[in-house]
């Protein structure tokens, strides 16, 4: 019953226009009992005065006409009796009890076309359409349903996004609309929001995931998002650090689920958040003013120390504070008195702040100088006119009042004036404005898994051919068993060598002692003896001096299939904090533009070309890792030579 459409992702996308704008609704069960969930239900449709019609069919008898939206407040037990009585007579059904897969039950199942939302859901909630289709008593308080933010929220918990739609209307920041996606029988939160966003068209998509279980339903998603143009904010919950493919393995250690996690989301130029408070300021902040076209932040304030926890609040967020040109400094001066600082921040004086008339010229200055992107104005919650914070300003302008409440700017920021009732709040609401600081620039491609052709785990040796054969470039090296072919290799590739022990790929052979470095014509029979004497085979590798020391490294996720990793390598890759990590899905060109921002803009142009370098072998190093069927692939370090990279050792694990 339920029409869907293919979109260019290949993906079926649910449409849910029956289920946000119900002609009719059926509420089954829970009715006799005031306290019952669907005599809850009914006060809140009956007091949001919703339009459509409303029916109450005894749960034995099922519908004898098609509806929209079917209710099920039914306890546990009785729910699949009730869904096969309606199947196929209701476009969708809303289960509301719990006590089925998710606690060792059977699933529930439809046939006749029915679409379940739930179980375990609170259901969800349509401002526009007057559509409080919900038994929380949270949304007691929102029955009258305002609207118009353009802000829609979609939560994998039912009970902590009501709790968020309610957090936003403190602030006077009402929510278009919201769904809880339960147990996900049928409809998974990923795949709501793009229903979502195919027929409520909101301006803001405000999500609230508890982990992510299906990675291509969410590249789908923010995809989706991109291309519509859709600002996407994310509370993502269960966020842990990866384990391990191998001990000790580099790659695995700076590449977490969070870091590659927040470069996912940053590719698409969505925001993910710490926070159900920063959820909440960050969709006002998206739905009130929209995207800022830069990421210079200006300050305005009366108070030289509020002006410093401002800009420090700012430059954590990742936003730029620029010492204004001199020019717009004197432009700002004729309106201040001598005791004041315009560099930014504007430190007006406490005399000056409180009179409107000099703060709208100084706002109106800073704002349209060119020199800054976003302004936030620390003052009074009746001061918005004059620094210009209304909704849609351009730049993004916003008010910060000192030490009030989310109640004592409500009237404000229902009346689109952004005022927010303390610094931080202010300076998270203007953060979430700035653009996103890379994008990949195309749809997500899989790397496809090979058929695992590794027999058995490479050794030392096996790993350099490997990777060799995958097109990085390896030191010169040489296999010996020997300390007299140690002496020959040695006298082949050029003094000094390093002298490796040809041990498991997966077995760490510096911790292992099985490394000598520096190894000379003079030391070298003592240290091939010594290490020959376990009874493991060397690899004898010529020791280049290298200018830079990398690494690229690639694991394989069971979430997002290969994750690429690669930044300032050398003994201590972990603690150097250099790195990018992103699913390889992503694409060498993003990987290459993020690793040029991350590690080596820095000093213009002195590092050009090494970031594109480095992206070609992580992804050679993925393309093996692909074909192979590999756990893990790495490269510590690589060294930069003459300005070629090259892998001074190797890890292939399967």
């Amino acid at each position: 019953m339920t029409p869907a459409v293919t979109d260019p992702s290949g993906m079926r996308v649910p449409d849910l226009r029956p289920l946000l704008s119900p002609a009719t609704v059926a509420v089954i069960g829970g009715t006799s009992r005031e306290t019952g969930l669907g005599a809850r239900t009914l006060r809140h449709l009956r007091e949001a005065r919703f339009g459509g019609e409303v029916l109450t069919p005894d749960p034995r008898n099922g519908l004898d006409r098609d509806v929209d939206v079917a209710l099920l407040c039914v306890p546990a037990a009785a729910v699949q009796e009730v869904l096969d009585r309606i199947d196929g007579r209701a476009a969708f059904a809303v289960v509301f009890a719990s006590g089925f897969e998710e606690t060792g039950g059977g699933p529930l199942t439809t046939n006749r076309g029915t679409v379940v939302l739930g179980p375990n859901t609170v259901g969800l909630y349509h401002a526009p359409d007057r559509a409080v289709l919900t038994f929380a008593q949270a949304f007691d308080s929102l029955v009258d349903c305002r609207h118009g933010s353009g802000a829609f929220l979609v939560s994998q918990s039912g009970a902590f996004g009501a709790r968020v739609v309610t957090a936003a209307a403190r602030y006077g920041f009402h929510l278009d609309g919201f769904i809880g996606s339960g147990n996900e029988v049928h409809l998974d939160a990923c795949t709501l929001a793009r229903g979502v966003l195919a027929a409520a068209g909101p301006r803001v998509l405000m999500l609230y995931l508890e982990g992510i279980r299906d990675a291509g339903a969410l590249h789908a998603l923010l995809d989706d998002a991109r291309r519509r143009g859709v600002p996407v904010v994310c509370l993502l919950g269960g966020l842990s650090e990866a384990g391990s493919t191998a001990a000790a393995s580099h790659t695995a250690a700076v590449s977490a689920d969070t870091a590659v996690t927040r470069e996912l989301f940053e590719a698409y130029g969505a925001a993910l958040v710490g926070s159900d408070r920063e959820l909440v300021l960050a969709g006002l902040g998206l739905s009130l003013l929209g995207r800022a076209a830069g990421r210079r932040a200006g300050i305005v304030t009366g108070s030289g120390g509020a002006g410093v926890v401002a800009a420090d609040l700012l430059s954590g967020a990742g936003l730029d504070v620029p010492v204004l040109s001199a020019g717009l400094r004197e432009r700002l001066m004729a309106h201040l008195p001598d005791i004041a600082s315009p560099r930014n921040p504007v430190d007006v004086t406490a005399q000056a702040i409180g009179d409107d008339t000099t703060l709208e010229k100084v706002c109106t200055t800073l704002r349209e100088s060119g020199e800054v992107d976003l302004v936030v104005v620390i003052g009074r919650e009746n001061q918005a006119a004059a620094a210009g914070a209304h909704a849609g300003a351009a730049p993004p302008t916003v008010v910060a009042t000192l030490d009030r409440e989310p109640a004592g700017v409500r009237p404000r920021i229902e009346a689109g004036e952004v005022v927010l009732p303390d610094l931080d709040s202010a300076c998270r609401v203007l953060a979430a404005c700035a653009p996103p600081r890379s994008s990949a620039g195309a749809a997500f491609r899989t790397v496809a898994a090979g058929p695992g052709s590794l027999g058995s785990d490479p050794t030392a040796s096996d790993s350099l051919r490997l990777v060799a054969g995958a097109g990085v470039e390896t030191a010169g090296w040489g296999a010996a068993t020997t300390v007299a072919e140690v002496l020959a290799r040695g006298g082949e590739l050029g003094w000094p060598v390093v002298l490796k022990s040809d041990v498991a790929a997966g077995v760490h052979k510096a911790r292992a002692g099985g490394v000598r470095l520096d190894v000379t014509a003079d030391t070298a029979r003592e240290a091939a003896a010594e290490l020959l004497a376990s009874g493991v085979p060397l690899i004898v590798a010529r020791q280049l001096r290298a200018s830079m020391e990398l690494f690229a490294g690639v694991r394989r996720d069971p979430q997002w299939g290969l994750v690429v990793s690669a930044g300032l390598g050398g003994a201590h890759v972990e603690l150097l904090d250099r790195t990018v990590a992103m699913p390889a899905a992503l694409g060498a060109e993003h990987f290459a533009r993020r690793l040029a921002a991350e590690l080596f803009d820095r000093v213009p142009g002195r590092y050009d070309g090494l970031a594109a370098g480095l992206a070609a072998a992580a992804f050679a190093l993925a393309g093996l890792a692909g074909r192979t069927g590999a756990a893990l692939v790495e490269c510590n370090p690589l060294g930069v030579v003459g300005g070629r990279i090259v892998a001074l050792d190797a890890r292939v694990v399967r």
